[in-house]
């Protein structure tokens, strides 16, 4: 009996087998692994089988599965698990067609972590790529006013920035160079340039919305990268059958490296980081979120290069800071007709600017933060959306007058340059309601919507009806309209006395915004839009007084854009803008605003070519509008030269130009991969002007020069 029971055991003995994906060691379900040709066994969820081998070994097992090359291995022992590393296979080209989507948002861009990793000049940073899309105005890189968002026109400070549906103080670390949080993090960031739905408000300008990430990693997954600017890694992870975890950060590190210079004499330095926990079932998420960003240097405040030695030696310093803590807690449902999300958050904003001995300004805002948005649908795609949304902060702001010294900060530290000492707190509410129908006849979808918003800083309730129309003429052709009220009211810096006033009104805004989209042999899409704004109070920020308002304004412009995308493979857009923003001041008179951009256009291209990425990205714009300075005066009591600014924005910036390109190799090892990425960002001489300056008596102009041509080298590594 002995006998028979150890032949027994030898005809037949349990391999426990793991199949996991080579990427990136995900387990693969579904996989069929078999020895010889007895019958196969499918693996688990977690990737797990056992097989039976006979005789006495080696044995060779085969694994298949779905979208994967098939594996053979040899195995001479079953006393331990074995592994089974499977690559991908020739995956089928899938053509993506961005357009053609029916939501309450006349015009709707969308950027995901493929686009943003693999486009030049982008430092594998969604949000900036955001600085591409049709209707953002170009600004130039490296410029105090590169981190400005200015769409179709708009003013600064007309936009707002959500993640998560939770609104953002900024989006760019200091000079665009990166945004305050990464592409790891994010799974789609959406750009609402006019015209949007009623589900956003206290905005005449533009909605950015970045949503995170919310695929649950099923095993260890994380990396690291560095490139000339910034180092960072990431990493995520389950946490029991429901739970898992998700952090990243990143600093630069330039400070590090002995870069200091007498123009910066603390070299600008940032880091950010985001921290989740989340919870994930089939119709739910529960998630709690830790986000922040912080930037910092020191600067003169005049271009040594064209001061004479006793003006540089004169020339003071600015010691700029900001940045912003967020913690808050997420919850997300989805039925079949009934799905949603609810978020609450605490934001904290700090901005603080020290020039020299002469004066200073900080100012603090805590804000708690809520919205909830719904929606239901009936089987034919009608149905509503509704939600809230409310704010409520308490900002405090110190300013110490600087004298003429402060119109050289103007654009980091505009309380300093406006000359008024300042001493003031205020807490506000500021909120609203919406609803959008959604009517489905055929090939036509009507949306209108009505939101109600108000503010105890004034203005009363406002009442905001909008509308969006559909049209399908075919599969593949669509017409687009939409349009309604926008109010917004002032920043609260901008209603303290000195910086503002508590009597600014409330901008109004009434747009519309009329397009086509077109899917040429479902592959190649063509979009025209075409928008008109009118504005009514709108706001203006002298460069040596407080804000003030102006009695009206509008915008008009016309947008083409082409895509084409072969997912994992190919992707090219290219796009043109024509666009006229003018204001009209108490007088009469007319004058440029300060995102009026005439003509702006780019072109990006990226296509991977085995485990290479090349990729190319151009962009051209013509000069935005500056207000110069006309002369000065000479103060003997502050021994000093006081400005004399001329009309506003009566001087433009030269045409702008910047050719971005990029070469990246992968190697694709067992469970991690490394990328070596090389980009070279290229600006001609004629166009690296990137913002004016003045001698000491403001007599002469010159420019501050950016770099020509700045080469970056990254690595990064995933697993």
């Amino acid at each position: 009996m002995i006998g028979v029971w150890l032949a027994a055991h030898a005809l037949a003995a349990p391999v426990q087998i793991r199949v996991v994906e080579r990427e990136d060691g995900d387990p693969i379900s579904g996989a069929r692994v078999r020895v010889a040709d007895a019958e196969p066994v499918v693996t688990s969820a977690d990737g797990r089988a056992t097989v039976s081998v006979a005789g006495a070994g080696p044995w060779v097992l085969v694994a298949e599965a779905e979208g994967r090359t098939s594996v053979t291995i040899e195995v001479v022992s079953t006393s331990r698990v074995v592994r089974i590393w499977m690559p991908r296979g020739e995956a089928a080209l899938e053509v993506v067609v961005e357009g053609l989507k029916r939501t309450p948002h006349p015009t709707r861009h969308a950027v995901d972590g493929e686009q943003a990793m693999e486009t030049p000049g982008t430092l594998d940073d969604a949000i900036r790529l955001a600085s591409s899309l049709p209707g953002v105005t170009v600004q130039r890189e490296y410029s105090p006013t590169s981190g400005d968002l200015s769409v179709r026109g708009s003013q600064r400070g007309d936009s707002r920035y959500y993640l998560d549906g939770i609104e953002i103080p900024y989006l760019y670390h200091f000079n665009q160079y990166a945004s305050v949080f990464p592409a790891s993090q994010v799974g789609v960031l959406e750009l609402f340039p006019s015209t949007f739905g009623a589900q956003y408000g206290d905005a005449v300008g533009a909605i950015v919305e970045a949503r995170s990430r919310q695929e649950r990693p099923n095993a260890l997954h994380g990396g690291a990268h560095i490139n000339f600017v910034m180092a960072g890694g990431d990493v995520r992870a389950p946490l029991g059958d429901k739970w898992w975890l998700s952090a990243s950060g990143r600093r630069s590190y330039q400070d590090l490296a002995g870069e200091q210079t007498e123009q910066f004499t603390a070299w600008p330095t940032f880091y950010d980081f985001v921290a989740r926990a989340e919870r994930t079932t089939d119709t739910s998420r529960l998630g709690v979120f830790a986000v922040g960003a912080a930037d910092a240097y020191t600067r003169a405040t005049g271009e040594l290069d064209v001061l004479d030695p006793f003006e540089a030696t004169v020339t003071p310093s600015l010691q700029y800071s900001e940045g912003f803590q967020v913690g808050g807690v997420r919850a997300e449902w989805a039925q079949p007709r009934f799905q949603g999300r609810s978020v609450a958050a605490v934001v904290r904003h700090r901005r603080r600017g020290i020039l020299a001995d002469l004066g200073s300004e900080d100012l603090q805002t805590v804000t708690l933060s809520s919205r909830t948005d719904a929606s239901a649908r009936t089987e034919g795609g009608s149905g509503i959306d509704a939600g809230y949304e409310i704010n409520v902060e308490r900002t405090s702001l110190t300013v110490a007058a600087a004298g003429p010294a402060g119109i050289r900060v103007a654009e980091e530290a505009p309380a300093l340059a406006r000359g008024a000492n300042v001493d003031d707190a205020r807490t506000r509410a500021r909120g609203g309601i919406y609803g959008t129908g959604h009517l489905a006849a055929g090939p036509l979808q009507l949306m209108p919507g009505v939101r109600i918003g108000g503010d105890t800083a004034g203005g009363g309730l406002q009442l905001e009806p909008r509308a969006a129309v559909r049209l399908e003429l075919s599969d593949d052709s669509m017409l687009k309209l939409g349009g309604g009220r926008y109010t917004q009211r002032p920043d609260t810096e901008h209603l303290f006395e000195g910086t503002g006033s508590p009597d600014l009104p409330t901008t109004t805004s009434w747009q519309v915004s009329a397009g086509w989209e077109q899917a040429i042999a479902g592959r190649f899409e063509v979009g025209l839009d075409a928008y008109y704004k009118t504005l009514t109070n709108p706001l203006l920020f002298p460069i040596d007084g407080p804000a003030l308002s102006v009695p009206r304004g509008h915008a008009t412009g016309v947008e083409l854009l082409t895509r084409y995308r072969l997912r994992e493979l190919f992707f090219l857009w290219g796009w043109i803008a024509v666009q006229r923003t003018r204001l009209t001041d108490a007088d009469g008179i007319r004058f440029a605003a300060d995102g009026d951009q005439l003509l702006s256009g780019g072109l990006v291209a990226s296509w991977d070519v085995g485990r290479w990425n090349f990729g190319a990205r151009y962009r051209y714009a013509t000069g935005l509008p500056f207000t110069p300075i006309d002369g000065s005066l000479y103060d003997a009591g502050r021994d000093d030269w006081v400005a004399l600014p001329g009309r506003i924005n009566t001087a433009r910036m030269p045409t702008y130009h910047k050719v971005d390109v990029r070469a990246a190799y992968t190697w694709e090892l067992r469970g991690w991969s490394l990328s070596a990425v090389a980009e070279i960002w290229y600006v001609p001489p004629s166009a690296n002007q990137l913002y004016p300056t003045w001698n000491y008596d403001f007599t002469e102009q010159g420019w501050v020069v950016g770099p020509g041509v700045l080469p970056l080298l990254g690595l990064r590594a995933r697993f």
